[in-house]
């Protein structure tokens, strides 16, 4: 017979949730959760009890609980397991066996999920779709994995002024009350540890006193203290504890206050050692600094830092556990601490030092989402094991990122599917600042490392399956399945932006205005998005209203109004740089923009009673530097307009523009149409006076179509003129088509060269070559008999003189006895991208044990062709400063390429890094000799961490348009 949880039953006193009368606290409490969950759900809440007095009844315990054991509970498939929870029916009941506390705990939510209870219940008060009855099978037996990585969790930080602000308004500060929120969210999303807010809070003391401790013990959460606050201190303590006449001494120096800084220690380890934690060991300077001056040699900090960890391993076994080895340790290697770690050629480092045997050794990425320097093989026996330290959020060099999510899934998984497949397995925490917009990255980080089998390296469609499970968790049973794929829709839209571009980071020079149409296509992107968001949300009522407010609307437009607005800074700038008044109205928009940035966060900060006040306080626009000292709102150009007719005519795409003034006679070209593919392009017809200005367009082309042939273009405002080309039509001469606008005292000639697929000598099948349709054309030509064209530009006009290339779209891939290159869908900037697995092995530097790609592309003539890579900003996987990789053509030997530049740095101002990081792009240059018509290059992996997602070809000598994203990919047959 099915066990049956129903609303029914639940009112006549059954479905009672029942736990053993010595159960541990904090099972008991997280039942009354799964009360409440239950409630959300059937409308009436269940009973807690300690007895089987109940019918239909719902048992939780661990094994070992004399519960348990009466009701004959096969143990044996979780005992001794970590985290592990078993669900049977048994009987007429149904039974959640934990193999501990965190089993059970985990166990209880598992229950709540299959109600169709959100992970954010509570945190983001989404309510669930509700129901009467809900059936399990009376064979029902379900027993969960041991989680993929031991310690998983968050780090909050970086806390003012948002999260700061929220936590002393909703709860008075940083205590029991808030952490109690903050604990649920981390067990829901099956986490276990967490390093508390550090800025100004006191986790140990704030609670108030030890309540704050005395609770995550309860629920089963493991404490840690940040990557520089050792022995369960927090930093904040020492400055209000330090002084003349303290016991602590008046210095965080361990060379001259190696009595004070030890007591300190010691207490700290007295006060909250009794707890389960992961201790941080070594030490750093304050306010996460390096510890010794810049005098200091390499060996002076390690001996210091050797003494350090001695120290804090004698006050470890003399006040928690002579055994060290059943104490959970970690040293953080962040920033000057890795070199510390390594060594060099004269300086043995720590590597290898006893006083590290069993500590985790926590690497860390390099702030911005990319990893620094991994386990090598050798490594790998480390006993202990490896941690990373990741960021969703982040306050330094080379500009910070606070304010809202903006970080993209596919990104996360591949590169924490690398650290996992590195090795580094025993412990991953994440930086997600103020918690609040970071549920949607977090609760997947959480998910990939409680279930790495899932969602790990084997799954390439993670981060997407993932997208919809969120949307299905929160939003199932209340929106429609069109709806639902729309918010899927948007989550990802969203994040692909910013991935490209974190908002803080945006500015008016970093999309190109006109060149490849970037600036105009990233932002109908960004406004399609927003206007989908607000269709979406004008839709719904309610509580479902408000969760997709939170969970989508609100980073998505906060973050997109931004990019929005930079965006049309950069046009303004542009049109004005014309002297058109177009520009002005871009003026307007980005006021509106501005006005808008302020209504958004006005209204979180009271939308339902003011529960997220504080948390749109973070700056977040133009910063000029790595924190918002001297950030800037957008500068406006605008400018007298002339009191007369003057027509300004550009072609979309490219940076030409003209009047075309009688005396002058300018000519443009359009290229979009030597793409045999594409049969539509555009002109945009703007004004430099602020008088309406009259325009005909002279056509004796049959197989041209102008979308409007004569009209008016009113000042502030654009025209677009589409020009179709019918190729059924179209008839080759010798001459090249053009068109003629006229104007009220002038005339623009615009030539419109056509390639067909017999022109750039395509075969009769598809076999996936890239093709140069670059045209020189001459501009003397003759051109339409009309008066005053004697009068043109000379000399000659390259059109499209490059090949682009998605990486994905190789001609061909050839697989070595060692590995292969897999597409990794969606990757960032808006391309997918390719790269090598096994992911954590070299390949070395012979051609046959490496992967290949293989790219087909036509070239018009012999000669030296510049390749340029579009890759990930990977840092070098090792102490050396290198990640090679192959290239070469036409079966020539493979170059071997080191992708890193030679004074390459992570951190510390070095400008390579500061510049790649902030771009999430790098670009490598190779020279390659390539013959006229059909050439095959190919691209080797030979290193880890090389990840492509475009190609660029181009002559050498010649140089393309300058732009942030570069040319889009061009035709291939």
């Amino acid at each position: 017979m099915d066990f049956v949880i129903s609303k029914a039953k639940i009112e006549k006193g059954e479905n009672a949730i029942i736990c053993d009368k010595d159960a541990l606290s904090g099972i008991k409490k997280i039942a009354a959760k799964l009360s409440g969950d239950m409630e959300a759900v059937f409308g009436s809440a269940p009973k807690l009890l300690e007895e089987r007095t109940a019918d239909s009844p719902i048992y939780v315990g661990i094994v070992g609980d004399a519960l348990i054991a009466e009701l004959g509970v096969d143990t044996t498939d979780i005992e001794g397991k970590r985290e592990v929870y078993k669900i049977e029916v048994i009987e007429d009941a149904l039974v959640i066996t934990g193999s501990d506390k965190r089993g059970a705990i985990y166990g209880m939510f598992k229950l709540s999920e299959m109600l169709g209870v959100s992970p954010f219940i509570d945190w983001l008060d989404v309510k669930p779709a509700g129901m009467t009855e809900f059936s399990i099978p009376s064979d029902y037996c379900m027993i969960s994995k041991e989680p993929s990585v031991k310690f998983r969790g968050f780090f909050i930080n970086d806390e003012w002024p948002a999260f700061g602000n929220f936590c002393n308004k909703r709860f008075g500060g940083f205590n029991a009350k808030v952490y109690e929120h903050v604990f649920e969210l981390l067990l829901r999303l099956k986490g276990n540890y967490l390093w508390p807010a550090m800025w100004s809070a006191i986790f140990p003391d704030d609670g108030p006193g030890l309540d704050n401790a005395i609770l995550a013990d309860e629920l089963g959460v493991i404490m840690g203290m940040s990557h520089h606050e050792p022995c369960l201190r927090q930093g904040e303590e020492y400055k209000y504890l330090r002084g003349k006449d303290s016991i602590y001494g008046d210095a965080w120096n361990f060379l001259t206050n190696e009595e004070g800084i030890t007591r300190f220690w010691e207490d700290g380890l007295k006060r909250s050692g009794k707890f389960e934690n992961v201790i941080t060991v070594g030490m750093r300077g304050e306010a996460d600094t390096a510890i010794m001056g810049e005098e200091a040699t390499l060996k002076d900090n390690i001996d210091l830092l050797r003494k350090v960890l001695a120290t804090q391993n004698r006050l470890i076994k003399e006040n928690l556990n002579e055994n060290l080895d059943e104490v959970p340790r970690m040293l953080a290697l962040y920033k000057e601490v890795e070199p510390y770690f390594y060594g060099d050629e004269n300086t043995k480092g720590l590597m290898d030092d006893p006083e590290l045997e069993g500590v985790t050794l926590m690497l860390c990425d390099d702030n911005h989402g990319n990893l620094r320097t991994v386990p090598t093989e050798e490594m790998r026996n480390h006993k202990g094991g490896y941690g990373m330290y990741y960021h969703f959020d982040y306050h330094g060099l080379p500009v910070s990122f606070e304010w809202f999510n903006t970080s993209h899934l596919s990104k996360v998984w591949e590169q924490m599917t690398t650290a996992y497949d590195f090795g580094i397995r025993d412990l991953w925490i994440v930086n997600v600042g103020d918690i609040f917009s970071n549920e949607y990255p977090l609760g997947y980080f959480l998910d990939l490392a409680y279930d790495f089998d899932r969602f790990g390296t084997s799954n390439p469609d993670s981060a997407k399956e993932y997208t919809k499970l969120i949307v299905e968790s929160n939003f199932k049973g209340k929106l429609a399945a069109s709806d639902m794929k729309k918010c899927e829709e948007l989550l990802e839209g969203y994040t692909r932006i910013t991935s490209s571009r974190r908002t803080e980071a945006m500015n008016d020079k970093v999309y190109a205005p006109f060149a490849y149409n970037e600036a105009f296509d990233t932002l109908a992107e960004t406004e399609k998005l927003m206007a989908d968001a607000d269709a979406l949300l004008n839709k719904l009522e309610g509580n479902t209203r408000f969760v997709f407010y939170e969970l989508i609307w609100l980073p998505l437009t906060a973050n997109l109004n931004v990019q929005r607005m930079w965006l049309l800074t950069t046009l303004n700038h542009g049109f004005a740089e014309q002297g058109s008044t177009y520009a002005m109205t871009l003026g307007k928009k980005i006021d509106e923009c501005i006005a808008y940035d302020r209504k958004i966060v006005d209204e979180l900060h009271t939308i339902e009673d003011g529960k997220w006040y504080g948390m749109g306080l973070s700056e977040h626009i133009g910063f000029n530097d790595w924190c918002e000292e001297g950030c800037k709102y957008p500068v406006v150009h605008t400018f007298e307009p002339a009191n007369k007719e003057r027509l300004i005519v550009s072609v979309k795409g490219s940076d030409f523009y003209t009047e075309g003034k009688f005396w002058t006679g300018h000519v443009g070209a359009v290229d979009a149409f030597l793409n045999p593919s594409n049969d539509e392009a555009e002109l945009i017809l703007s004004t430099a006076g602020r008088v309406d200005c009259s325009y005909k367009v002279e056509n004796p082309n049959p197989f041209f179509e102008i979308s409007e042939e004569e009209g008016v273009v009113k000042p502030y405002t654009l025209k677009a003129l589409k020009i179709r080309l019918d190729r059924e039509k179209y008839e080759k001469t010798n001459v090249t088509p053009e068109i003629c606008i006229h104007c009220s005292d002038g005339n623009v000639v615009i030539k419109l060269p056509v390639n067909t697929t017999a022109d750039i000598g395509c075969g009769e099948k598809a076999d996936g070559t890239f093709y140069w349709l670059g045209k020189t054309l001459d501009m003397n030509e003759k051109m339409i008999d009309a008066p005053l064209h004697k009068r043109t530009w000379p000399g000659k006009l390259g059109l499209m003189n490059y090949i682009s290339i998605d990486a994905a779209n190789y001609t061909d891939k050839t697989d070595s006895a060692k590995g292969g290159f897999k597409v990794i869908e969606d990757y960032s900037r808006g391309l997918d991208a390719v790269k090598a697995y096994p992911q954590d092995i070299i390949f070395g530097t012979d051609e046959k044990d490496c992967p290949k790609l293989t790219y087909k592309v036509k070239v018009p003539s012999e000669g030296d062709y510049k390749v340029k890579l579009y890759v990930n900003p990977s840092n070098p996987y090792s102490r050396d400063n290198v990640i090679f990789f192959g290239i070469g053509a036409n079966g020539e030997k493979m170059q071997k390429i080191n992708m890193i530049e030679s004074d390459f740095a992570v951190g510390d101002g070095n400008p390579y890094w500061s510049l790649v990081v902030t771009e999430n792009k790098r670009v490598v240059e190779v020279c390659l000799k390539l013959k006229a018509g059909i050439n095959e290059i190919n691209v080797y992996a030979v290193d880890p961490n090389f990840v492509v997602q475009k190609l660029v070809i181009n002559k050498a000598g010649e140089e393309l348009l300058p732009s942030y994203l570069g040319p889009k990919e061009t035709f291939r047959f």
